[in-house]
């Protein structure tokens, strides 16, 4: 008997609530996360203050506490 042939017959086995227990642990486990689509990293756009002149007076900027 196969590996998923023996996995199969345990979750035939199992109650409700086991399988939907085995259910959460497996997907957490074995499945890839879905990316949502179109959507850029966290980071993108982190330097869109709304200032135009941030490269020439960066140390004033900076200086001045900047980005708090």
């Amino acid at each position: 008997m196969t590996a998923k042939e023996q996995l199969h017959h345990l979750v035939d086995e199992l109650g409700e609530e086991q399988a939907e227990d085995l259910l959460r642990l497996a997907a957490s486990r074995y499945t890839v996360p879905a990316q949502r689509s179109g959507s850029l990293p966290t980071f993108v756009g982190m330097g869109d203050s709304g200032r135009t002149d941030v490269s020439q007076r960066v140390d004033e900027h900076l200086g001045d506490g900047f980005g708090r």
